[in-house]
């Protein structure tokens, strides 16, 4: 039942922004009136926030104001259609909704989020270039680490994807570190033994380096904060075909 509550909100939301943004303002009172587009009123309030909401910046005022006009005899025109009625319409509306609300969380909560990158940090990864790593990286599933499936690999530093060297450089012998996607526990990454390769000293950009972990610490962070969502959240899924033998 809380599932229909839940659809049920949703939908009468997204009609009462579709109306909000769509249907005649009736408060407008008459001499606030600058603009009307077959009988549909806007005051200059109104015309100068859509404008600044619709991006028409690099235009001149005359072709803001006409851009506007277009904007608002399509929507009169689909209107007219009763395309706003539509199931399709509605759905796209909900999807708009939906995503919207998805980004304004995520970008709120990756602003709240402070790291710290230190100069230590930084040497402890540009020192792992040159040097042969072996990691053991063991899958997990609905957070049990499956040991058996367990595989070890043996590379050089350098030649690591970026995100496995910046996993790896934080890691002390012996200790593990979760991987994730989209806040999903994936895998277990051990790190077993770092041995010293007789290699050209490179000279690394200590600003680069800096960027790419102050970005994988906020990674880091959006994916633990993803991942309590998850352990936290009540998931039931349910088996159609055994309901459908019961």
């Amino acid at each position: 039942m809380k599932y229909i509550f839940a659809i049920f909100f949703i939908v009468v939301l997204s009609s009462a922004i579709m109306l909000y943004f769509l249907w005649p303002n009736k408060s407008i009172l008459p001499q606030d009136v600058v603009l009307r587009v077959n009988g549909y009123p806007m005051s200059q309030k109104q015309i100068d926030a859509q404008i600044q909401n619709q991006g028409y910046h690099g235009e001149n005022r005359e072709d803001q104001v006409e851009s506007l006009v277009t904007r608002q005899i399509l929507i009169q025109e689909a209107q007219r259609l009763g395309i706003d009625k539509e199931e399709s319409f509605r759905k796209a509306l909900k999807l708009y909704y939906e995503q919207t609300l998805i980004k304004v969380l995520t970008d709120r909560k990756l602003a709240s989020i402070t790291v710290d990158v230190s100069e230590k940090d930084i040497d402890r990864y540009l020192s792992c270039f040159g040097k042969i790593y072996t990691f053991t990286e063991t899958p997990v599933d609905k957070g049990e680490i499956l040991k058996a499936q367990g595989r070890q690999h043996t590379a050089l530093f350098d030649n690591l994807s970026e995100s496995m060297c910046l996993l790896l450089s934080s890691l002390q012998l012996g200790e593990s570190v979760s991987q994730f996607y989209t806040g999903t526990e994936i895998s277990s990454i051990r790190l077993d033994k770092i041995e010293k390769e007789d290699a050209v000293k490179v000279v690394y950009d200590r600003d680069l380096a800096r960027e790419l972990l102050s970005n994988y610490k906020r990674s880091r962070e959006m994916d633990l904060w993803m991942h309590m969502l998850h352990k936290n959240a009540s998931v039931i899924v349910y088996d159609k075909e055994k309901k459908s033998h019961d």
